[in-house]
């Protein structure tokens, strides 16, 4: 966390803070592109936020995809993880909210390794 607040700092010329949310999002997710992988999503994350929250992150810190996406594919994740990223959404609003059903939204944040930490699974 301390590199995230300095790359939001240096790109927003002040401090950003990060919700707890936001914070279990970024020491969860492995970085396999390492620090020019953090800066890129926390400078994006600032862009849009003085407090960044969960939501502001984009898609790829709460995925665990092991093979490459389609652009569809990637889109779909996205619009996932935007909607279970809405501070409290269950998944069934999720799902009401994506035009599927509970059970399809399960099997596609298994198939697209979507792990939003914190995440309440209630109906």
């Amino acid at each position: 966390m301390p590199l995230a607040h300095r790359f939001a700092h240096r790109h927003r010329g002040h401090g950003v803070t990060f919700t707890p949310g936001a914070v279990r999002a970024l020491t969860a997710y492995e970085w396999p592109e390492n620090v020019r992988q953090l800066r890129r999503v926390v400078r994006a994350a600032a862009s849009r936020a003085d407090v960044v929250d969960a939501r502001h992150l984009p898609a790829e810190v709460f995925t665990g995809a092991r093979y490459r996406l389609s652009r569809l594919q990637e889109l779909e994740r996205d619009e996932i993880v935007r909607c279970l990223t809405e501070p409290g959404t269950t998944m069934g609003q999720a799902a009401r909210q994506l035009g599927m059903s509970r059970a399809t939204l399960y099997r596609k944040t298994a198939r697209y390794g979507i792990d939003v930490p914190g995440r309440t699974h209630r109906s």
